[in-house]
């Protein structure tokens, strides 16, 4: 059975309606009534959807563009592999660790705002490219590039996140992928200007102009977002009705709605969650390593400086960031479950492609499966979100998201210090050549084993999500909350004695 309540706030009127599963909907409050209160100024969902999608896209750069800097940035610097490397390393355990979580926290309890966070964050990106423009000792660029702009970069990420998910509760699905998905392609631009423009002459003056611009949009960004109050949903769309209609609908045949709202201890009381936590990770560590490495290895292979080079260094954070709104439809028509099977095992076969379409120094080809791989590397990021949210509810999404993507640090070892430590000493370098500059070959069997792990993470993940992910049942919440000694909520006891 639904229930509801009336009440008042300073955006007007509102219901508190809570339906058979216990969530819950927060009905009658005006878009433009809520933004001109906490802003100062009306503005409606479109342009709240643009300032979200500005976060993830101001924010991709040192994500998405390191791949494309990094030759330069060692050479210029004098770094060894795994000194420039440990760099993109300490940049995720900054922008996903400590910021999903952190931000997390502050924002649950009203300590920071959308607004803030993403103002703070633009100063944080230029003081970044600041610092990494001047990094004559390693450590410059680790306190600059890593932690500030990890931090920076972070809470664009985590901004843009939140605020498609609160104000487009109702329909998410594609316009969640076309904000995502800005956190890859917004890099392009600047992977374009690294691979033509960015030497020693013009380095320092090519990273400040990165620093400014995406530090400027950033900030421009932050006149766009604000949170709605917790559990918002449009005025003009019955949420009772809504949900009716999607139980009638043809995707609930492949993406059924959650039996109940999981709390994060629930989550993670399930196979599901726990096989989600391992299968994001590992996808991840493949994903982040394709970021990171695809332009080096095709450098490499000798193809820097031409069109293919840039068409597959470019294109890659291209199809990534573009692809992220299609995978959402295709797992609203085949499932999420088989949609991410399906991602993952081609995001395995299809690097194992770059690989030998490099090492046969094919160019053309290996552009084109570069592009192809891209266009399913992002799928970690998208399914994060939507099997969370249909597995495990609505009401607890903030941190039952930030859970697993936490954990991306993990990933983010891989995708550095991991690979270009496994690069250097299967090439024949000793420990020392590790952590000094010595000059080190990279040879085709090193790259082979680096890519291979990639593969295997890859499919390990697809077997994890098409095996162990499926939807959690009834039964398993009841035995659940009866491990942890946690009460039966009455909605679910209301549908255990046959109310629907």
């Amino acid at each position: 059975m639904e229930e509801s309540s009336k009440f008042r706030s300073p955006y007007g009127e509102y219901t508190i309606i809570i339906d058979r599963t216990g969530r819950k909907y927060r009905v009658g409050e005006d878009v433009k009534a809520i933004t001109k209160k906490l802003l100062g100024y009306p503005i409606g969902r479109r342009l709240l959807l643009l300032g979200a999608w500005m976060s993830f896209f101001f924010g991709s750069v040192l994500e998405y563009g390191w791949g494309a800097a990094s030759t330069t940035v060692i050479s210029h610097y004098g770094w060894s592999l795994a000194e420039g490397f440990f760099n993109y390393t300490a940049y995720v355990l900054f922008q996903a660790t400590i910021t999903a979580l952190i931000f997390q926290w502050l924002r649950e309890r009203g300590l920071i705002s959308p607004r803030r966070a993403l103002l703070f964050g633009g100063a944080m990106l230029m003081i970044a490219y600041y610092l990494f423009a001047n990094s004559f000792q390693p450590w410059i660029a680790y306190v600059g590039y890593a932690a500030i702009g990890g931090v920076g970069a972070g809470l664009g990420y985590a901004v843009g996140g939140a605020v498609v998910n609160k104000w487009f509760p109702e329909k998410r699905g594609w316009r969640l992928g076309l904000a995502n998905g800005a956190w890859a392609y917004g890099a392009v631009p600047f992977i374009l200007l690294y691979i033509y423009y960015f030497n020693q002459s013009d380095f320092q003056t090519i990273l400040y102009i990165t620093g400014l611009t995406i530090g400027i949009g950033l900030m421009i960004a932050g006149l766009l977002v604000v949170d709605p109050p917790k559990y918002w949903w449009p005025k003009d769309v019955d949420p009772i009705a809504a949900r009716e209609a999607r139980l009638k609908s043809r995707e609930l045949r492949v993406n059924p709605p959650p039996v109940a709202q999981w709390t994060p201890r629930e989550m993670l009381a399930t196979p599901q969650g726990k096989a989600q936590m391992a299968s994001f990770t590992l996808a991840l560590a493949a994903s982040l390593f394709n970021v990171s490495f695809y332009a080096p290895f095709g450098a490499a292979m000798g193809f820097s400086g031409g069109v293919a080079f840039a068409v597959g260094a470019a294109g890659f954070a291209f199809t990534d960031g573009l692809g992220r709104p299609f995978q959402g439809f295709i797992s609203s028509l085949i499932g999420r479950r088989k949609a991410l099977t399906i991602f993952y095992a081609f995001m395995g076969l299809g690097g194992l492609g770059v690989l030998y379409a490099g090492l046969a120094h094919i160019a053309w080809l290996w552009a084109i499966l570069a592009v192809a791989t891209g266009a399913v590397s992002g799928a970690c990021f998208v399914f994060d979100w939507l099997i969370i949210a249909d597995y495990f509810g609505e009401n607890y999404i903030g941190r039952n998201w930030s859970i697993p993507y936490a954990l991306k640090v993990v990933g983010g070892a891989f995708g550095g210090i991991v690979a270009a430590t496994i690069l250097t000493l299967v090439s024949g370098g000793t420990w020392a050549d590790v952590v000094t500059s010595a000059p080190i070959t990279i040879t085709n069997f090193a790259w082979s084993v680096v890519f291979w792990i990639g593969a295997v993470f890859s499919l390990i993940a697809a077997a994890l999500v098409w095996f162990v992910e499926k939807p959690p049942t009834l039964e398993q919440y009841i035995k659940v909350r009866q491990k942890l000694r946690e009460p039966i909520p009455p909605e679910i006891q209301q549908k255990l004695k046959g109310g629907r």
